[in-house]
Parts: structure tokens; sequence; C-alpha cells
């Protein structure tokens, strides 16, 4: 595990804490965590969709070299 995934699966077991549930699945806690930054996003005047693709863009570049033969 990288330090970017170890920091993302401690960001997502304190969301699921704080939530007071325990993680059924990595897939699910990942889509609430998502969309519950989507309502932030939105509460705070942003666009997460722009966000969303705009991060997405950023992983394509980061793991480009795994892509790569």
């Amino acid at each position: 595990m990288t330090r970017r995934t170890e920091s993302a699966r401690q960001a997502l077991d304190q969301y699921c804490l704080s939530k007071g549930e325990p993680l059924d699945t990595l897939e699910t806690g990942i889509i609430d965590l998502l969309t519950d930054l989507l309502h932030l996003a939105q509460t705070e005047g942003q666009d997460g969709f722009m966000l969303g693709q705009t991060a997405q863009m950023h992983f394509l570049v980061e793991t480009e070299h795994l892509r790569k033969p």
C-alpha cells in the first residue's frame, strides 16, 4: 500500500466511524464517501462533478506509468 492509499483508507475508516456505521464493503464505503463529498461540494458552491473529473485526470496522470508496457 502506498502512502496515498494508506491516507485514503484512514480517511474512509474515519468517515465510517463518524457516521457510526461499520464499513460493510469497501465499494459501498467509497461510494458513500464520494456521495457525501458531492453534497459538501454543492453546499459550498463547488461543482462536484468538475472536481471529480479533475481528480480522475490527476489519477490518470499519476498512474500512467502503470499502464505503459
